[in-house]
């Protein structure tokens, strides 16, 4: 492979696994390499001076003066499938005719277990209860603790019926037995056959579900949460709200004032640094369980998402994206052309 000279900005310290690193020298693209995941906008600005591709691999939130100030940038892949909601300039980057990519359902699978894990720890909140070795010798809890709940015979309310929600309400009602309710823009027959699940309004499945687990996207800027406290105040008393979404689809505020009475409890798969969120997690595990976001990161959710992102990216480099399915601006070479980006290559 002739070398082509154009940087390929990765950035993160896991995600994007070695052999997708590979594939960008491979194709004989120079890797330009930000190992943080916690990066600042100042950081992410100097290392897209003069990259032609940028893989998201790390925490960071481009926005839309980072797409406006990197002049050579030809193409994006969010390694993941909510970009909406983690990548503030999308938008923009799209108007630059920047070619932007995802990796939908290559994490689906993950998501979905990782969402389950929740569900069953709150259900049988085990952390407090586990055996410690320390100086004092072998220490356990002085008493049993509370009953947990057995989740078969419950009622799972979904919402966001799409890859991840469908598949843990298949777990949910064909492994563990719940009954399962869901909401969302319209109908899903597919998913309704898939689980036995009902449709129902939002408002209705609140008050149903003895748990409601977060599947959608991502609020856009300026909008509501999707669980505020009115949505708190129509949940069952001791049920349990799970999002292994976007930590903005719940309201911290409204969820600590929530918790503090007692009447739910909550997991989240994602934080905001934040005093509404440090005052959350201080309620303890049992009754908020909180982690920063992992749950799409497995060995195998890697290794599937990071190779279609270098392949996306590396492709639209090389003008071989004729058939890529996962460019959401497949007109991007018209919009560059008519909004007259000229990105010249270096020699």
């Amino acid at each position: 492979m002739i070398a082509d000279g154009r940087i390929v900005l990765v950035t993160g310290t896991s995600l994007v696994v070695p052999s997708a690193l590979q594939e960008v020298e491979a194709r004989g693209y120079t890797l330009r390499r930000l190992e943080k995941d916690e990066i600042t906008g100042a950081e992410l600005r100097r290392a897209l001076l003069g990259a032609s591709g940028y893989i998201i691999g790390g925490y960071e939130e481009p926005e839309a003066e980072h797409f406006e100030e990197a002049a050579l940038l030809e193409a994006v892949a969010f390694v993941g499938s909510d970009y909406r909601g983690f990548v503030p300039g999308w938008r923009r980057a799209m108007e630059l005719g920047i070619a932007f990519s995802a990796t939908p359902g290559a994490n689906a699978d993950s998501v979905a277990e990782f969402t389950l894990l929740l569900m069953l720890a709150m259900a049988r909140p085990i952390l407090g209860s586990v055996a410690r070795s320390g100086a004092d010798g072998l220490t356990t809890p002085d008493t049993m603790g509370p009953a947990a709940l057995e989740l078969r015979g419950l009622t799972l309310g979904v919402i966001g019926p799409g890859r991840i929600g469908t598949r843990v309400a298949t777990i949910a009602s064909a492994g563990l037995g719940m009954r399962v309710v869901y909401a969302g823009p319209h109908r899903k027959p597919k998913f309704e056959s898939a689980t036995s699940a009902r449709y129902l309004e939002k408002a209705e499945l609140l008050a149903l579900s003895d748990v409601v687990s977060l599947h959608r996207p991502g609020p856009a800027r300026g909008e509501r949460p999707e669980i505020g406290q009115n949505e708190l105040e129509q949940m069952k008393d001791g049920a349990l709200l799970i999002n292994s979404g976007h930590p903005d689809l719940i309201d911290p505020t409204a969820l600590y004032q929530a918790l503090s009475k007692g009447r739910i409890r909550a997991a989240s798969d994602g934080l905001r640094r934040s005093p509404a969120w440090q005052s959350l997690v201080s309620l303890g595990s049992e009754r908020f369980l909180c982690l920063p976001q992992t749950g799409f990161h497995t060995t195998a959710a890697d290794l599937r998402a990071s190779s279609l992102a270098v392949q996306t990216v590396c492709d639209v480099l090389a003008g071989a994206d004729a058939e890529c399915k996962l460019i959401e601006n497949p007109s991007y070479r018209e919009v560059r052309q008519t909004i007259g980006r000229v990105i010249t290559r270096r020699a």
